[in-house]
Order: structure tokens, then sequence, then C-alpha cells
């Protein structure tokens, strides 16, 4: 199992962000994120909800031309979990909204995926580090966009 994770300020005057997020806000982006990735996540070529639960929802995705069926659990403003359980990959990546010591929102991708080993898992780890932090990031621009 490998553990990566990342956190991006919800509103950072470097990127000039104009229009600032609140918790509802990104709370927001998270469930439209988690309901159809595809603005969202690059790597993602196609997000369908197969059924909603009293507290989430199940959803096939085709990632890097995987196609992938993930359980997502809203822990509501807080925390939207994705889990895969299947005989290629296991993974739980978790999308929260945190604080920071200065009272800053914080939006933070936490995962922890085993991708079968193999020579290329560690490459694999790090292109899906790299494309979360992207993730994380137009998550903020579009949960932005909404509001603009």
């Amino acid at each position: 199992m490998r553990a990566i994770s990342a956190s991006v300020r919800a509103n950072d005057p470097q990127r000039g962000d104009r229009i600032a997020l609140d918790r509802a806000a990104i709370w927001a982006g998270l469930v439209r994120k988690a309901e159809n990735a595809v603005p969202f996540v690059a790597a993602m070529d196609e997000c369908r909800v197969l059924e909603r639960t009293a507290n989430g929802l199940v959803r096939e995705v085709v990632f890097h031309g995987e196609r992938v069926r993930e359980t997502v659990v809203f822990e509501p403003m807080t925390r939207v979990s994705f889990y895969r359980d299947d005989e290629q990959a296991r993974w739980v990546i978790h999308n929260d909204i945190e604080e920071g010591a200065d009272g800053e929102l914080l939006l933070t991708f936490r995962a922890e995926l085993d991708l079968g080993g193999g020579s290329d898992e560690d490459a694999a780890a790090d292109r899906m580090h790299a494309g979360y932090v992207k993730a994380i990031e137009t998550t903020l621009a579009l949960s932005r966009e909404a509001l603009g």
C-alpha cells in the first residue's frame, strides 16, 4: 500500500483568486466532481452514476483508459471518499475540506493505493499524485467559476 497526499489553499492570493470560496462552495464542487468527474480530472474519459445510496453513490469511470467501478461516500461539508477494490487495484482516495493553522480553507487529497505491484507501480502512483494535484486545482477553479 502506498500513501500519497497534497493540499491546496482554496483562496490563494498568489493565484490571483478574485472570487473567494467558502466551505459550501467547495463542497458543491466536490459533489459535482463525484457525479461527473470528467470536467475535473484530466485522466477521466467517462463517468456514469450507477446507483445513489443514502450517503453517496456508485459510479463507473474510465480512468487512463481503464473502466473502474468506485463507491463514493459523502461526509457532508467535510469529505468525499472514493473506494475501489477489484482484481486489478485497490484504493481509497479522500478529498477533504480542511482549515489550516491560520483558519484558511484547504482542499486536501489523501490516497492509499495498491496498484497490483509490478515495476511501474511507482510511476503510476506518481502519475496519480500529479493528476490529483491538478484535479484539486481544477475543482477549486470550477467551484469559483460556478459562483462567478
